[in-house]
């Protein structure tokens, strides 16, 4: 039985002042400036306005193809301003991402009070539906593009982050999805996320430096009927006003934390 695993964190935010040095002499290039889309003080501590989720917006990341892996260190390069993660290769595909409304779609009496939906899964494009609160960023469910091929609600929400997000932060939540569908099958489960915001250093990309990223870690474990059950690590990097930099996820069942190959690298693109 092919197992999707659920873990579907994207949080992408508006594009604003520098989060740069002044006078940057790395050769990275220095952030735009277009306030008051966003207004940060890259204090390492993302607030709420921080961070937005205009419908209709486009971010392009690049990523590895759907269905191979590639090498990857999560921990990244220990430096005196904390670890440094390289997300510099330039390899892989352009990953179009946009933030969907959902009034209109055909899932959407299933998540009444959904703020937006993005493509979570790229290899099936199957979307997730989440909801923007002042104090979290919440998972609701997911369903497919196509109607009535998938359709996975959690009976409570899933609180990916916390505002502020913050070093340090650490929490348990779980839901399940009862008579759900996927793939045109019945599904059901229970999914336990483990979250932590675990580091905060420089996330480096060929065209940006950002410091004061912070690490979010998230471990999943979904327990499917008959005792089967998935887990899977992924770690996100965050920026104010930029949102999610970067991704790696480990491959199914992974158990080190410090794996070293991935089923998905994503780093932001021009």
């Amino acid at each position: 039985m092919r197992v999707i695993t659920l873990a579907a964190l994207l949080l992408t935010g508006c594009f604003g002042s520098a989060p740069l040095k002044p006078n940057d002499d790395a050769g990275y290039g220095t952030a735009p400036d277009l306030q008051p889309l966003c207004s940060g003080n890259n204090d390492g501590i993302i607030d709420a306005n921080e961070l937005g989720f205009p419908l209709g917006l486009t971010v392009h990341y690049l990523t590895n193809p759907a269905g191979t892996t590639v090498g990857v260190s999560p921990d990244g390069k220990l430096t005196a301003d904390g670890p440094e993660w390289d997300l510099t290769s330039n390899a892989g595909d352009v990953l179009s991402l946009t933030i969907q409304p959902v009034p209109g779609q055909w899932y959407a009496a299933s998540f009444p009070d959904a703020t937006y939906a993005t493509v979570s899964d790229v290899g099936s494009g199957l979307l997730g539906i989440f909801r923007v609160t002042p104090t979290a960023l919440e998972i609701l469910g997911f369903a497919s593009p196509t109607p009535n091929q998938t359709l996975l609600v959690y009976d409570a929400p899933i609180a990916s982050v916390h505002f502020p997000i913050k070093q340090g932060d650490a929490w348990v939540t779980g839901a399940k999805i009862v008579n759900g569908t996927l793939n045109g099958q019945p599904f059901a489960s229970n999914d336990t996320y483990r979250i932590s915001i675990d580091a905060r250093g420089t996330a480096t990309l060929p065209f940006l430096q950002f410091q004061n990223t912070l690490r979010v870690h998230v471990e999943l474990t979904q327990a499917l009927p008959g005792g089967i059950a998935v887990t899977h690590i992924q770690y996100l990097f965050f920026h104010e006003c930029y949102g999610e930099v970067g991704r790696m996820v480990s491959t199914p069942g992974e158990q080190n934390p410090s794996f070293t190959t991935a089923s998905e690298f994503r780093r932001l693109a021009l």
